[in-house]
């Protein structure tokens, strides 16, 4: 019993190690979002201009892109007008982050349903309920063979987010970067629980609107706007929902385990801006056992 707990002990610590290396020590402001992590990505459209700034002076360095230098404390980052993937460098002493600028293929490129010969089908034509969170996207960003394993934050990469469908490169997505940040909350209290985890097993990231009908799901789904991630916990790496309760057997009861971890963080203050919607899937003949997260701003539970 000393031994187990020892164990879980130098687990916690260190899960929070890892956690504390890829995070900052002052506060990063892009376009108004707090970034805390040393590696970030923000999707934008071309010639996108993104505020860049901080509660302490630091410097900011870019190839191909404009920068212009506000103050010791601020800048604004022009995105190119060429899609595609590009960074800047933002230090401050010995700290260094990585800030993603994933340049967008404009919407108007596309014919028809497809986009560069990859289907993508159609938005709803109308926002549900005037909800701006469903206005169409502007733009996809295009990933090649080359980007497709590109990392969008510490443990998180484009290739959990790519729709499932079937068909070669290229293939486009979004991602909203509120999801981002939640999954990296999510799994640094996973990993304070003790769990051994580098990143979340994913069913499902961005789906296409044609993707996602060829399913049958509901056409409004989060999904489709890159706002949501359908994810359990995978320690051992067989691609399914882990003994989370410790029980000898993996059931909707390691589901549920999950579900009430990410519950538990409900009323926390840090968690407010991550408030949306969870859901519990038992496992099928298709596919593991997970809970679904959304950033859709209302609480929403099935």
């Amino acid at each position: 019993m000393v031994r187990i707990a020892s164990t879980l002990m130098l687990l916690v610590a260190l899960s929070s190690a890892a956690q504390a290396k890829n995070k900052l020590s002052f506060h990063v402001l892009v376009n108004g979002e707090e970034v805390p992590y040393s590696l970030f990505s923000f999707f934008v459209m071309p010639g996108e201009v993104l505020d860049v700034s901080a509660n302490t002076d630091f410097e900011l360095q870019g190839n191909d892109l404009s920068v212009i230098n506000i103050s010791v404390m601020a800048y604004k980052v022009e995105a190119p007008a060429k899609p595609g993937a590009y960074s800047v460098a933002i230090s401050k002493g010995e700290e260094r982050m990585v800030l993603n600028i994933l340049v967008l293929t404009p919407m108007s490129n596309k014919k028809g349903e497809y986009l560069n010969g990859y289907r993508i089908g159609n938005y709803p034509a109308r926002m549900l309920n005037n909800d701006p969170i469903y206005e169409r996207p502007k733009g996809l960003f295009e990933v090649t063979e080359a980007t497709a394993n590109l990392q969008l934050t510490p443990h998180f990469n484009i290739s959990q987010f790519l729709c499932k469908q079937a068909g070669g490169y290229p293939k486009y997505l979004i991602v909203r970067e509120r999801l981002l940040l939640k999954l990296e909350y999510l799994l640094a209290i996973a990993q304070a629980e003790g769990i051994a985890i580098e990143t979340f097993g994913f069913i499902s990231g961005y789906r296409t609107p044609f993707y996602n009908k060829s399913i049958g799901n509901v056409p409004y789904s989060r999904h489709v706007w890159g706002g949501a991630a359908d994810i359990f916990i995978d320690q051992n790496g067989d691609g399914q929902m882990d003994d989370l309760n410790n029980d000898g057997v993996v059931n909707d009861k390691d589901v549920r385990y999950f579900y009430n971890l990410v519950e538990a963080e409900y009323n926390k203050q840090e968690y407010k801006k991550f408030i949306g919607g969870l859901g519990f899937y038992k496992k099928n003949s298709r596919h593991s056992g997970f809970i679904h997260v959304d950033v859709r701003g209302k609480k929403a539970r099935w």
